[in-house]
C-alpha cells in the first residue's frame, strides 16, 4: 500500500527497505519540489527522515556484515 490506499507492486515484501526509503524520498522530491529542501515543511522533514532511516539500516547493515565475517574468522582461527 502507498500512503493514498493504492497498491504498488515496488512495495513488495522482498524489496530492498533502503531502496524503497531513498525512491520514496525521490518521489516526494520530484512531486514537491518547491518544499523538499526545506526541513521545516512536512514534505522536507519526511524526505529528510526517509534518506535518515535509509542511511541508518544501511549503516546497521554493513556494521553487521563486518561482525559477522569478524566472528567467523575468530571461529575458523
Amino acid at each position: 500500500m502507498t500512503f493514498n490506499g493504492v497498491y504498488s507492486p515496488m512495495d513488495s515484501a522482498d524489496e530492498d527497505i533502503v531502496d524503497r526509503l531513498r525512491r520514496r524520498a525521490t518521489r516526494a522530491r520530484d512531486r514537491y519540489p518547491d518544499d523538499a529542501d526545506d526541513p521545516t515543511t512536512l514534505v522536507g522533514g519526511l524526505i529528510a527522515d526517509y534518506e535518515a532511516a535509509a542511511n541508518e539500516i544501511q549503516r546497521m547493515r554493513d556494521a553487521l556484515k563486518d561482525l559477522s565475517r569478524q566472528a567467523l574468522r575468530v571461529m575458523l582461527g
